[in-house]
């Protein structure tokens, strides 16, 4: 979960002019896969309600079910909070909230969050609770607690996505500040996983957030993915969020030291194994841009971050409230509508991981702009 609270509340806006943010070449490498927004299809209901300024009840909950962490990744994004009390989730509010939105358009439950999503204590009973109210699940985890609920990933997760960023225990070791017999047992656990899963659901990923310090040990880490079985691997940027600049020094890669590490490791792909990498991420990050050409924001439609005090947002860049556990769902709906029509996209963090479902919006709102350079009507 994106939480970059303190810095964008001390952080004056950059440019009164969104055209100087713009980037319009734009072209999303992941639109039509597991990762990207192409799903877009498969809920024409929302995109009717986009046009319509109504049905904004999101599809997703994005959970922090707690801010402890048994990690300490130098680069982390919720770093602040990681530093105060460990808190977690109350869960009846939870249970009981999920149990009315379900009803309300729910379809699905993210476990990210402000610390380790596998340290929550109530995971069994949660994740079967989720389950049976017949919501997908996923999860994001640094892996090291995976064995402790193989049964719970393996029957009830449609995907579950490990942050290993290292391809050694060196490497692994250093950025995420544990013990080097850390990696070695997450290996194992993704391996266990793997083969414990049927059908392969649920499916599995490796994430890889790219800095200075790990850009060597990428090929290392994608072989290791692709020889335990993995369904895909991610390369991401290191933000300049969080903890960076404190525990870490600023990522200084660019974009074609990103595009070498890419070419070096394609040959790797296979129908079976998948490598993601979005060069977009990379141009925003270094120049502080949001690749911008819509005005408004959607996010809230299809997902709202739920925290572990029982808050939730409709933006996790800026921790604008629509709610809580306790809002009347009609008003927590009226609330995003609101958010979306007042979201001041200019002081938007580069990189959003939502640009590309706004990107795509805003081409379906504004189709006659696009009708005659992608044929639109012509099937």
């Amino acid at each position: 979960m994106l939480d970059n609270r303190k810095k964008l509340l001390n952080t004056k806006t950059q440019d009164n002019n969104l055209k100087d943010r713009k980037l319009t070449n734009y072209h999303d490498e992941s639109q039509n896969s597991i990762l990207g927004f192409g799903k877009l299809i498969y809920h024409p209901e929302k995109i009717i309600g986009v046009k319509q300024g109504k049905n904004a009840f999101p599809i997703t909950a994005t959970v922090s079910l707690g801010n402890y962490c048994n990690h300490a990744c130098l680069w982390c994004s919720t770093y602040f909070w990681q530093q105060e009390t460990s808190n977690t989730i109350d869960y009846n509010k939870l249970t009981k909230w999920v149990n009315k939105a379900s009803l309300h358009g729910l379809k699905s439950i993210i476990y990210v969050g402000n610390g380790e999503p596998l340290a929550y204590k109530k995971f069994p009973e949660l994740t079967k609770f989720i389950f049976e109210k017949k919501l997908d699940q996923g999860i994001f985890t640094n892996g090291f607690l995976i064995n402790r609920y193989l049964q719970e990933l393996e029957k009830f997760f449609t995907f579950v996505r490990i942050s290993l960023d290292a391809g050694s225990s060196k490497v692994h070791s250093k950025l995420h500040d544990v013990s080097e017999s850390h990696f070695p047992k997450i290996i194992d656990n993704i391996k266990n996983l793997v083969k414990k899963r049927k059908n392969k659901i649920p499916t599995i990923g490796i994430q890889f957030a790219t800095h200075q310090e790990n850009i060597n040990d990428i090929e290392n880490s994608v072989k290791i993915a692709k020889d335990i079985g993995v369904d895909y691997f991610s390369i991401k940027p290191v933000f300049d969020r969080g903890s960076v600049n404190k525990k870490i020094k600023k990522n200084n890669l660019s974009k074609d030291d990103f595009d070498k590490a890419f070419e070096n490791v394609a040959k790797y792909i296979s129908n079976e194994f998948k490598i993601f990498y979005r060069p977009q991420q990379i141009i925003s990050e270094s120049n502080n841009q949001n690749m911008l050409i819509y005005n408004k924001c959607y996010a809230g439609f299809f997902g709202v971050n739920v925290y572990e005090d029982g808050s939730i947002t409709g933006c996790g860049p800026h921790h604008i409230p629509v709610g809580d556990l306790d809002t009347p769902l009609k008003k927590l709906e009226k609330n995003i509508i609101n958010l979306s029509n007042k979201l001041d996209l200019k002081n938007c963090p580069s990189g959003c991981r939502y640009h590309p479902l706004n990107f795509q919006l805003h081409k379906i709102l504004n189709s006659n702009s696009f009708s005659k350079e992608e044929h639109i009507n012509l099937f």
